[in-house]
Parts: C-alpha cells; sequence; structure tokens
C-alpha cells in the first residue's frame, strides 16, 4: 500500500519543479517590475485581462473534450480543465514546450484510464487544429498590419524569415499527412524523444511496435472529424478561444495603460513572438518573449515605456500566474489519483 500512497519518482518532480520557481522568481527580469507596474494600471483593464487569459484555459478544455469525443472517451471538464492548465504550465515551465505538453497529457490522461492510441489521437487532432487556426489568425495579423513600421530592414527580413520557416513546416506537415509511410516514420522520431522524457514522469515507455496502429488513429480522426459537422465547430470554437484569448490579454494590457494598439499589430506580434519562444530552448521563452514583443511594438511606433509595461503585465498573468496554478492542478490530480488507487487497495 506505501507503494500507492508515495512515489519517489513523483515527490523528486514535485521538488524539482518548486525548486524550480524558486529560483526563477527572484532572477527573471520583469518580474519585480510587472507588480510595481500594477499600481499604474486601470484595474478594469487587468480584469478584463485576466478573465481574456481564463478564456485560453477554457478553450483548450472546450477542445480536448472535443477531440476525446472522437474515441467516446468522456471526463469530467473540471478534471480537463485542470489538465489543460497544467498543459499551460508544462508548455511555459520545460524546454521543449510541446514535447513537455505531450508527456503532461500523457501522463494524466493515463492516469483517467485513457487508452494510449485515444491519448495520441487526441494529442495529434487538438495539435493540428490549434495550428491550424493560429496560422490563420497570423494571416489575418499580417494582411491587416500598417506598414509604415519604423523598423529597420534587417529586423523586418529576420521576422518574414521566422514566418517562412514556420510556414514551411506547416506546410511539411501537411505533406507528411498525405505520405502515410513517411509520417510513420517521423512519428517514430518523434515518440522516442518522447520516451525519453515519459521515463521520468512515467515508468512505462510507448512500445515502437504499436507506432504504425497509432498513425492510423490519426487517419481515423480526421475522418471522423470531416463527417461531423458538430465536432468540427466545437473544434473550432475551442481552438479560436484558446488564441484570442491569450491575445486578448495582451490587448487589454495595454489598455490599462491607456493605449489602444492597432488590433492587426498585436496579431502580429503576438504570432511571431510565439514562434520564436516555441523555436527557442529556454523554458517559457523567458526574456526572449518580452525582448522581442517590445521591440516589434517599438518598431511600430508604439512608446517605449507602454510597450513594456503592457507586455511585463502580459507575462505576469500570461507566463508567472500559471506557475502556482498549475502546480496546484498537478498536486490536486495527484492526490485524487492516490485515494482511488487506495480505494481499489481496500476493496
Amino acid at each position: 500500500m506505501s507503494n500507492n500512497l508515495f512515489s519517489w519518482k513523483k515527490f523528486i518532480i514535485v521538488l524539482l519543479l518548486g525548486v524550480g520557481i524558486w529560483i526563477l522568481i527572484p532572477n527573471i527580469i520583469g518580474l519585480k517590475q510587472s507588480f510595481e507596474l500594477l499600481n499604474k494600471i486601470k484595474y478594469w483593464a487587468l480584469l478584463l485581462a485576466i478573465l481574456s487569459e481564463s478564456f485560453f484555459y477554457i478553450g483548450s478544455t472546450i477542445l480536448t473534450q472535443t477531440v476525446l469525443k472522437m474515441t467516446k472517451d468522456t471526463l469530467r471538464f473540471r478534471d480537463i480543465l485542470k489538465i489543460s492548465i497544467m498543459d499551460s504550465f508544462s508548455l511555459q515551465f520545460l524546454p521543449f514546450g510541446t514535447l513537455g505538453e505531450a508527456t503532461v497529457n500523457y501522463y494524466f490522461y493515463r492516469l483517467k484510464k485513457i487508452r494510449t492510441s485515444h491519448i495520441l489521437m487526441m494529442f495529434v487532432s487538438r495539435t493540428i487544429t490549434i495550428w491550424l487556426i493560429f496560422a490563420i489568425i497570423y494571416l489575418i495579423g499580417v494582411a491587416f498590419s500598417p506598414t509604415n513600421s519604423q523598423m529597420d530592414t534587417t529586423k523586418m527580413l529576420i521576422i518574414w524569415l521566422i514566418y517562412l520557416v514556420a510556414f514551411i513546416f506547416l506546410f511539411y506537415l501537411i505533406y507528411l499527412y498525405y505520405k502515410k509511410e513517411l509520417l510513420t516514420k517521423r512519428v517514430l522520431r518523434f515518440v522516442n524523444l518522447l520516451n525519453i522524457v515519459i521515463k521520468i514522469f512515467y515508468a512505462k515507455k510507448i512500445p515502437s511496435e504499436k507506432i504504425p496502429p497509432y498513425v492510423d488513429k490519426i487517419y481515423e480522426a480526421t475522418d471522423i472529424m470531416s463527417k461531423n459537422r458538430k465536432l468540427q465547430l466545437s473544434a473550432i470554437f475551442g481552438g479560436l478561444l484558446y488564441w484570442i484569448g491569450d491575445i486578448a490579454c495582451l490587448y487589454f494590457a495595454f489598455l490599462g495603460f491607456g493605449f489602444q494598439p492597432n488590433i492587426a499589430i498585436v496579431i502580429f506580434a503576438y504570432c511571431i513572438t510565439k514562434i520564436i519562444s516555441i523555436l527557442s530552448f529556454i523554458p517559457g521563452g523567458i526574456g526572449i518573449t518580452e525582448a522581442s514583443l517590445s521591440l516589434i511594438f517599438i518598431g511600430f511606433g508604439v512608446p517605449p515605456s507602454i510597450s513594456l509595461a503592457a507586455v511585463l503585465v502580459f507575462r505576469l498573468i500570461s507566463f508567472w500566474l500559471p506557475i502556482p496554478i498549475g502546480l496546484a492542478s498537478f498536486l490536486s490530480l495527484q492526490k485524487n489519483y492516490y485515494k482511488i488507487n487506495l480505494q481499489e487497495t481496500n476493496i
């Protein structure tokens, strides 16, 4: 029974996360300034920014719940919301964010008795939906952004290069979808990397021999989604809430300091920065996100003081607040898991 109630592996994970937070908080540039800026911000805008960020998690939960329905798996909205918060926490805090998110998904949904093949289908379907919607939102931002940028040619070329690389990768994924054999090989590589991380969180690896059937599940998922209009609309709605909530948080952060930015510029700057932070090896894109967002806004003529202030408040809400909330979600899910194990042991 003691093995069910206590796990050194889980204890070490929580300890490392706690130490990481303890080290990061006093050393990250901007956190102290962020709290100081709260005395100057308009509180109605701050509340709207926090409310908008909550839609980010609600959208993630709706999308996850929708794709789980494809495999006829049902979980309580509250439980999926907790895991969605953990997803954001892993994306922000762990290096190789998407890999960390996949690990968190696998670990906690396995605790909820969801089959591995269904978890993979859910993760892939959700990821495809999220990034297709991201691509559309980014194109809108690019199309409607003002052309009178004050950024020099070199910076603009770098931004467009990032844009080009991101969309080449997107179209490469679409290409892989139509090349099933090649897709299987790439998924095998991804799973090998994933298994390295899983060793830290969960003892059982994903068997390589099961990958081809899992790939079949991807095609099964897209087939189900393409034939079910209700699932399509629900997934799109969840994906839109996911991105719009985060972007709106940034927008209201500017309003809090009395500046109304062009919404297309906000979308453009947000999307470029999101791509840069994902490509970086730094957890949460710390420093990179603040710098790139501020520089892009300044390049489009936003006063430097307002740019920095709004970005720091946005990061306080979207990055720092999810860390303790995500840790609390982790502990809550673990506590429920131990209760279930204890009940099963006593039967």
